[in-house]
């Protein structure tokens, strides 16, 4: 080193640090040969602006194409879980209020007396304080059936839009007819897609064991069949074709498709395919 004007120190270099610079007139940080402890010398080049910009560029455009697919693949997992839990509660709540209640819940709250289903309303209320019902859910968008197919779907052994608000933002309904004990719950709530019947509202029932069940499809009728049972229909009070055997298929057009959607969706088995799972093989 040696000493300046003004009384500080000019650090000597070697004379190949500035080889670069000596070449080319202008000195560059990236022309600079760095020098290690140990006195060895390497060199370290900088990336120019445009270099990281570009680099950015490409990592933005591979994350816009890769991130709906994950997104994508995240959902089915997320309604997997709901579903689980929503049953376990269910389940729970059932098997407690039975012990309150005691056994043949089915024949004593579902047994229709001529007029109508009397104990209706006690049951309903069990169930609800067991649940812990914590306000009212309203749908401002559309309910589908499962494969989307209706933008009005309809059942009776059950409801399309359960009422019933949980603390874990869960939606259930209580709905004794057909002489069954119906349980109608939306696993995500009415402000979370999908909002369709099968996918994310499911149905169960309580079986004469004082058991929650899920509902199944039974049979899955041709659009020629269904249109056959509209003719025998009364939009008044008997509306079986929309409904009829429990639909649960993206082949269904049926409006109530979705009913019987819940013991696919337990067992994870499409119901269109038994090679295949319930929820990474949901309709779009």
């Amino acid at each position: 080193m040696r000493s300046t004007r003004g009384g500080g120190r000019l650090l000597g270099f070697p004379a190949g640090v500035f080889r670069g610079c000596k070449k080319n007139k202008i000195c560059y940080n990236s022309d600079v040969i760095h020098y290690k402890n140990n006195g060895d010398y390497m060199n370290r080049f900088a990336f120019t602006l445009a270099e990281v910009l570009v680099t950015l560029g490409i990592i933005g455009v591979v994350a816009a194409m890769t991130m709906p697919t994950l997104i994508g693949n995240a959902k089915p997992k997320e309604l997997e879980a709901q579903f689980k839990k929503a049953h376990s509660m269910l389940s729970q709540a059932v098997i407690t209020v039975a012990d309150e209640k005691g056994v043949g819940l089915r024949k004593t709250f579902a047994t229709h007396n001529g007029k109508s289903y009397a104990n209706a309303s006690e049951i309903a209320n069990a169930i609800y304080e067991q649940m812990k019902v914590a306000g009212t859910c309203t749908y401002t968008g559309k309910v589908k059936n499962y494969n989307k197919s209706s933008e009005n779907p309809y059942v009776d052994l059950g409801v399309v839009r359960p009422s019933k608000l949980l603390a874990n933002g869960m939606c259930m309904q209580v709905n004794v007819n057909g002489n069954m004990i119906n349980l109608t719950i939306d696993i995500n709530g009415p402000k979370k897609r999908p909002n369709a019947l099968g996918q994310d509202i499911f149905y169960f029932y309580i079986d004469d064991n004082d058991t929650l069940q899920p509902k199944r499809m039974s049979k899955l009728y041709t659009d020629e069949q269904i249109k056959e049972m509209e003719k025998n229909d009364n939009p008044l009070n008997n509306m079986t074709s929309p409904q009829a055997g429990n639909p649960c298929s993206a082949k269904s057009n049926q409006r109530g498709n979705g009913l019987g959607c819940a013991y696919y969706a337990l067992i994870n088995q499409s119901p269109d395919d038994s090679t295949k799972t319930f929820w990474e093989n949901l309709p779009k």
